[in-house]
């Protein structure tokens, strides 16, 4: 019988390929009646309102330039558009037109010759492309019904009272789509390179054959792709998730649920105040530079810096580290950091009050102390962000934060208050077992199936975020009159304090009341709290593996799950890596073996001359440069600045210092200026305009880290009151 429906299903398809051949053409001449071969379904519950949804994909963009008379100053203008359509496993068309009131009109005629209550058309990348439109579908459509924004100008979904929906892609793919395309291994990639975003253009351009190929690649690879992903996922046209987290929290809600994992989050999940404290504890990764070796430059340049990374650093953690599995209770007596450090059995969290605080070893390079997660800090002197001395601190902790700070600082009095214990245990066998199984996938289908790789990936990577998403987030909505994004939560500037403070309080109360009460919540904050801490003692005790020269240690530059040095103790970490092994085994975990390779979790790796630097610098968190042996080519890591940046340097490390600048022609990096219009126009050279954005080269001016040791030990000594010397950039985190 399967059989049957099988081969009749194909028949169908094939029928309906033949019927409508693929075409690229302009939008005036498709035949838009045969849009009513599309199928629909529909799909039942209170949240959908048993509504039918078209069964395809489709996807639209624009692309821009500025005008020709105003090149330099003037915002950008659509200059052509393409939409896509794939449905029953094949290409229908890639319609193409200039104007944007023309691509309003080609979106209704769309919908209105689909059969179906809801027709959902993506973007890769809305955000963008949404300013230039919006004006153009508000006089076609009116405004929307509803949406949803992450932030201010990044909308993920638009949603019009005729069923019109638009959703972002970009937030799905995770990825640009380029490597969307090539990850997918769809059939259509994106033409790089084929289009001059140099060029000025006007509505109306006679495109070359180059420009046709690409803009019709960027919407078809879009539908090829969700297409791939819709299969391999198992899902409808219309049960496509919002994002890339929505495709694991499924998964795993459904194994929570099977598990009677809510009844666990009922035990586990914080109260309010609880939650509050816990998003103090979080601090998220480690990245740090040593300030004994940063800015070495000619014949002081570090040489033969070889990189160690962590394989999967946080899944390591969520398998092998004991969490907090019970809500947190309040301790009524007290209690000091000793009994706190020497107690196996439960987790804490809490105020730590720390007095005329220093390191213990003047030498570290590596302070744990972080100056923008204090509550309070007095007399503090600062390493990158980074506290090494400091008369007064005040900082909420957990027992693991508060072990690697016990080993680096001395204080005249250590203070434990607010403090609250919790149970501690391995996390659910429903949660860990989908966990090692997203790193299992990932390394069995590398290679292998393209499309079930870079899903396995995604889940991965995940896993962890999903612990750590902030319950009570702001509700960004966007002024269809004025374009500005403004809080839902509206209050007037004039009001007092107190009673803004009040009437925020009250609602993100209710806001956490409410992802409490959600049936479908099931993972707790604090389970992503302690993963950070449990990887970052992690990346501590993988730095005890690395010699020193005289009293300087030799662990030059770490960034969360990596570090950078010169001189390593390769026995040392051998042992390291047999402890991490253990800690899996002593959770029932073991290697995932592929072609006769075992593949562990958590073990420092370093790949040959990938991994190899024959010339380093390190300037601070997030920034350092290396000439990898491998292909003899720098490589750069920038906040802020695209790795084509190191051209900027012209293969000279000696040019990646203080003052540098990566200029923006050269790296590609451009700052948006968002230009909203009263009404839409025509402009001088026949251009149908709206609200746009302007788009302008951004240069990056390169700072440092940078300390006298010296005149720092003078201080010391000397008992002086120093002022922070370096705080031009704190960790990202």
């Amino acid at each position: 019988m399967r059989d049957s429906i099988i081969q009749l299903e194909n028949r169908r398809r094939k029928q309906l390929q033949t019927e409508n051949p693929y075409k690229f053409l302009n939008w005036r001449l498709y035949n838009f009646e045969s849009l009513c071969a599309i199928t629909s379904y529909k799909r039942a519950g209170k949240s959908v309102g048993n509504k039918s949804y078209a069964n395809c994909f489709i996807m639209a963009d624009t692309e821009t330039s500025k005008s020709k008379t105003r090149a330099k100053a003037a915002s950008n203008h659509v200059v052509i558009w393409t939409i896509s359509l794939r449905s029953n496993g094949f290409n229908w068309f890639t319609l193409w037109g200039y104007k944007p009131s023309e691509l309003a009109q080609c979106i209704r005629a769309i919908k209105n010759h689909i059969s179906a209550d809801e027709v959902i058309l993506y973007w890769h990348n809305l955000s963008y492309d949404w300013v230039y439109i919006r004006k153009f579908m508000f006089a076609e459509f009116g405004h929307p019904t509803k949406q949803l924004s992450t932030k201010p100008h990044f909308p993920i979904l638009f949603k019009w009272s005729c069923g019109l929906i638009f959703k972002d892609s970009l937030i799905l793919a995770q990825r640009s789509l380029d490597k969307w395309a090539r990850d997918m291994n769809v059939e259509h990639k994106k033409a790089v390179g084929k289009w001059d975003y140099e060029k000025i253009r006007n509505q109306g351009f006679d495109f070359t054959a180059d420009e046709a190929e690409y803009i019709e690649h960027d919407t078809l690879a879009g539908v090829e792709c969700l297409d791939a992903m819709r299969i391999a996922l198992n899902k409808t046209y219309g049960t496509m998730p919002y994002t890339a987290t929505g495709i694991p929290r499924e998964a795993l809600r459904k194994r929570a649920f099977a598990n009677r994992g809510r009844a666990l989050f009922e035990q586990c999940v914080p109260t309010y105040e609880q939650y509050l404290k816990l998003e103090k504890v979080y601090h998220g990764g480690y990245s740090h530079a040593n300030r004994y070796l940063i800015a070495c430059y000619g014949d002081d340049m570090l040489k033969n810096v070889r990189c160690f990374d962590f394989t999967s650093s946080y899944l390591w953690s969520l398998l092998a580290g004991r969490y907090p599995m019970e809500r947190f209770s309040a301790i009524d007596f007290e209690i000091t950091k000793e009994d706190i450090l020497n107690d196996n059995e439960y987790g804490y969290i809490f105020k730590l009050t720390l007095y005329d605080v220093e390191l213990k070893d003047a030498f570290e390079a590596m302070p744990a102390l972080q100056y923008s997660k204090t509550v309070e800090c007095i007399g503090e002197v600062l390493d990158n962000g980074r506290i090494t001395m400091a008369n007064y601190v005040e900082i909420y902790l957990n027992e693991i934060d508060l072990e690697i700070i016990d080993k680096q600082y001395k204080a005249r009095k250590w203070v434990i208050s607010e403090c609250e214990c919790a149970m501690l245990d391995y996390l659910p066998r429903w949660l860990t077992d989908y966990v090692f199984e997203c790193f299992e996938n990932k390394q069995k289908l590398k290679g292998v199936d393209p499309v079930l790789y870079a899903l396995a990936k995604g889940a991965a990577n995940s896993c962890y975020g999903m612990m750590c998403m902030h319950s009570i987030r702001d509700s960004m909505i966007e002024d269809f009159i004025t374009g500005e994004y403004k809080n839902a939560l509206e209050i007037p500037d004039d009001m007092p304090e107190k009673k803004k403070r009040e009437i925020i309080e009250k609602h993100n109360r209710a806001e956490y009341e409410k992802f409490v009460n959600n049936k479908n919540s099931f993972l707790c904050y604090q389970w992503g709290c302690y993963c950070t801490s449990i990887s970052m003692r992690q990346l501590f005790k993988l730095g005890e593996c690395v010699n020193k020269h005289g009293n300087i240690s030799r662990w030059i530059y770490s960034d969360t799950d990596s570090i950078y040095s010169d001189d390593w103790n390769y026995e040392a970490i051998e042992r390291f890596n047999e402890e991490t092994r253990q800690a899996l085994k002593a959770n029932n975990y073991g290697a995932v073996t592929v072609n006769g390779v075992d593949y562990w979790l958590g073990v420092a790796v370093s790949e040959g001359d990938k991994d190899l630097y024959t010339e380093y610098v390190a300037l601070g968190a997030k920034r350092y440069a290396g000439r990898c042996k491998a292909d003899g080519m720098l490589h750069i890591t920038v906040a802020g600045v695209p790795k084509i940046g190191y051209k900027a340097l012209n293969d000279n490390l000696n040019c990646f210092k203080k003052g540098a600048i990566f200029n923006g022609l050269t790296t590609n990096k451009q700052t948006h200026f968002y230009v909203y219009v009263d009404d839409i126009y025509i402009d001088e050279d026949g251009n149908e305009i709206g609200d746009s954005i302007d788009l302008q080269p951004c240069d990056y001016i390169l700072d440092e880290a940078k300390i006298d040791p010296l005149a720092y030990f003078e201080q010391l000594m000397d008992g002086e009151a120093v002022t922070e010397y370096e705080v031009q950039q704190y960790e990202e985190y």
